[in-house]
């Protein structure tokens, strides 16, 4: 899953706020058995990201997960 989220804040605004929508999400995706990464890029080429494994989850299958992933960019 791939999600864009576009907004009017000013470049200032965003690297001030993408660390705090990151920790947002992580709070509600790190409750969830499943792998996944965050990653916001902000208007002027700032970059943030969370990653996050479940316990029992193989390397192998988090490995698979993100090489999907970075096909479909």
């Amino acid at each position: 899953m791939d999600i864009r989220f576009v907004s009017s804040l000013t470049p200032d605004d965003e690297n001030r706020l993408a660390p705090q929508v990151l920790n947002a999400l992580g709070g509600v995706l790190d409750d969830l058995p499943i792998a996944y990464t965050l990653r916001i890029e902000t208007a002027t080429g700032r970059s943030f990201s969370h990653n996050h494994v479940p316990a029992g989850t193989s390397s192998t299958e988090t490995a698979d997960a993100s090489d999907a992933a970075a096909s479909r960019r």
